[in-house]
């Protein structure tokens, strides 16, 4: 249980660091994350044995942080986004292999829908350093695709 503990704290770190000082789609994607793992406690079945089945509330969220992740990806003028939601989609696959396939071995099916939570946290802080870098060198950051950036 400390390592879920250690992963809030590396996302609420993260998040935070994107609310202040990430454009819009990091401030987004930040608070979905944040959002998503609150919500992940909150629903998880709580029996002695977590992944023993399917978990169908951790899944319902996993869909709605897939699909909140591909609208930013979609409109982002950013590229680890769709790193990011990749990375994503491969942990909802999880539940997919789960519920097509209750052999699946439960630490296996554990690991493959949280382990890739840490690289998209990763991904979320490289993104705003990153758009913090090109703001000091330009002074401006298209958020959205298709944006003039005279509107700043």
């Amino acid at each position: 249980m400390d390592r879920v503990w250690l992963f809030y704290a590396i996302q609420v770190a993260a998040s935070g660091y994107a609310l202040l000082r990430g454009g819009a789609p990091e401030r987004l994607t930040g608070l979905a994350l944040l959002l998503a793992a609150v919500s992940t406690g909150l629903v998880q079945r709580n029996v002695p044995f977590l992944f023993a089945g399917l978990e169908a509330g951790v899944l319902i969220v996993d869909l709605i942080l897939l699909a909140a992740m591909v609208a930013i990806t979609l409109k982002a003028d950013r590229f680890w986004p769709a790193w990011a939601t990749a990375l994503h989609a491969l942990g909802t696959g999880a539940h997919l292999a789960r519920a097509i396939s209750p052999d699946v071995i439960r630490l296996v099916y554990a690991v493959l829908s949280a382990a890739w939570s840490y690289p998209i946290v990763l991904l979320l802080v490289i993104g705003t350093v990153r758009h913090s870098r090109r703001i000091r060198a330009r002074g401006w950051d298209l958020d959205w695709s298709r944006q003039d950036p005279t509107l700043r």
